[in-house]
């Protein structure tokens, strides 16, 4: 439960910093379109944002997988504490999910940072 906790927080805390980052880029588009000299290339933001977007999606959905594979552990480990296999097997699927997401935050922060310097650039 504990860990399900720190995994909510930490899915709310990404999920702030990406809406954020999503509004900074809107921004940055919408002041760089005036006669300043453009500082990122349209199709390369809009790239970003669907990139962005589509990692938010799979964040959320496994997000939800990890809570369906952690009631059924939960249950499983409730109703039958003998039969090992099966509760195995959902704590190996639990932490291949784990792993994704771990996976998915680091491209998140790597597609962040790559976008950094087109928001320094799109301010300046």
């Amino acid at each position: 439960m504990a860990e399900q906790a720190e995994f909510d927080t930490r899915i709310a805390r990404l999920e702030a910093a990406l809406a954020a980052t999503a509004d900074a880029l809107e921004a940055a588009t919408a002041a760089s379109s005036g006669p300043a000299a453009p500082a990122a290339d349209p199709a390369e933001l809009a790239e970003a944002r669907q990139r962005i977007e589509a990692l938010e999606q799979e964040a959320r959905d496994r997000e939800a997988k990890l809570r369906r594979v952690t009631k059924r552990a939960e249950r499983q480990d409730d109703a039958d504490p003998a039969d090992d296999g099966e509760v195995a097997r959902l704590r190996a699927e639990l932490d291949a999910m784990r792993a994704a997401r771990a996976q998915d935050l680091t491209e998140m922060k790597a597609l962040l940072a790559e976008l950094e310097p087109m928001l320094e650039t799109a301010d300046a």
